[in-house]
């Protein structure tokens, strides 16, 4: 576990303390930044999915796409059993 220094603004920290007490604030802000990154992952993909380019898919395409999806599902079996 790693120690951080980090400025806030006062009524920040007034509204900090008034939702965590002394002993608790550390496992608040984990929490909070937690789900800070979780968020900006979320909007990461959501901004790679609105930003996808439809192409055409022949029936090729599709095989290729399936023996690939398969090929990783046992990549991730095989994984699993290390």
């Amino acid at each position: 576990m790693q120690r951080i220094s980090i400025t806030i603004e006062d009524d920040l920290k007034a509204e900090l303390d008034n939702i965590a007490v002394k002993g608790e604030r550390a496992a608040f802000i984990n929490q909070a930044i937690q789900k800070a990154i979780d968020d900006w992952h979320k909007q990461q993909a959501l901004k790679k999915i609105l930003n996808f380019k439809p192409y055409k898919i022949n029936r090729y395409s599709v095989e290729v796409l399936r023996e690939v999806r398969d090929g990783r599902a046992q990549q991730v079996l095989d994984a699993s059993r290390d």
